[in-house]
């Protein structure tokens, strides 16, 4: 289905993010096929330390990354638990980059998030129709990789299935943070090797909130400053982090281990009007 155009194709950038590891052989897999289909096309990889089956974490790190990438990339997510069955594959292009991902709310965070002025989606599954052999365990890289090459290339996302309603897209809960007037329920999306707490929260969702105090967990006042170094050593706060999201640190120390959380938890927050 996924043939490759005869003229010189154009240069193309295609960025991978999975929960493979690097163990295995599935990654090196799913790039021979890129190396295969579209070898013009530069291969970034984001990650694929995803924690397996998270598709919070994957939906955070790919909302993160795609807008530092070229325009005109296609950026890959496989964090697929339903991998096999007729869950849908779906495309989501933002502006000029196109995200494909298995439709189980790993594009949930970009399309929350999203400031594209352009914001179209698309049905990609009839790409699982290929009349190669496909691994019902590995859509990875006998479906999602041969697709993706084929969109580098230049390939009309909306041939395959049609062009749908961004809103149809599977969204999840962990995408959307509840805020009231002064205190906010968020998810933990992810924990990076400091300990620092990364939420569902955007700097702009909460203000410039005063007398910040975190009470699920129990964990009292959190400065809400600029930098790690405008907290004392060994204090907790609330800041904007690299990836655009708020996050809970402790200054030279692991706020997941003083606060006693894990990626998913739920926490919330209160401060003064």
């Amino acid at each position: 289905m996924f043939k490759s155009k005869k003229e010189s194709p154009p240069p193309c950038t295609i960025g991978l993010l999975t929960d493979f590891g690097l163990s295995d052989p599935y990654v090196g897999q799913m790039k021979a096929v890129f190396a295969n289909k579209a070898p013009a096309c530069k291969v970034v990889d984001i990650t694929h330390g995803v924690a397996p089956f998270n598709v919070a974490q994957a939906g955070l790190f790919l909302t993160a990354s795609y807008v530092h990438f070229p325009k005109d990339s296609v950026i890959l997510s496989v964090v697929d638990p339903g991998v096999g069955t007729d869950r849908r594959i779906v495309g989501l292009k933002l502006d000029d980059r196109l995200l494909i991902a298995p439709d189980n709310g790993l594009l949930s965070l970009a399309l929350k998030t999203a400031w594209a002025n352009t914001i179209r989606a698309f049905d990609l599954s009839r790409a699982m129709d290929a009349p190669e052999k496909v691994s019902h365990t590995f859509h990875g890289r006998d479906v999602f990789a041969p697709l993706t090459a084929w969109l580098a290339l230049g390939g009309n996302p909306a041939g395959l299935g049609g062009e749908i309603d961004p809103s149809d897209l599977l969204t999840q809960d962990w995408s959307q943070p509840a805020i009231k007037r002064n205190e906010a329920t968020a998810h933990v999306l992810h924990i990076d090797r400091f300990g620092n707490c990364v939420l569902n929260l955007e700097a702009g969702d909460i203000g410039n909130p005063a007398n910040l105090t975190l009470i699920n967990p129990a964990g009292g006042p959190l400065a809400y400053v600029t930098t790690y170094a405008d907290m004392p050593e060994g204090a907790p706060g609330l800041l904007e982090g690299s990836q655009g999201f708020l996050e809970i640190a402790v200054n030279q120390s692991s706020a997941a281990r003083r606060f006693g959380l894990s990626m998913g938890d739920t926490i919330n927050l209160t401060w003064d009007l």
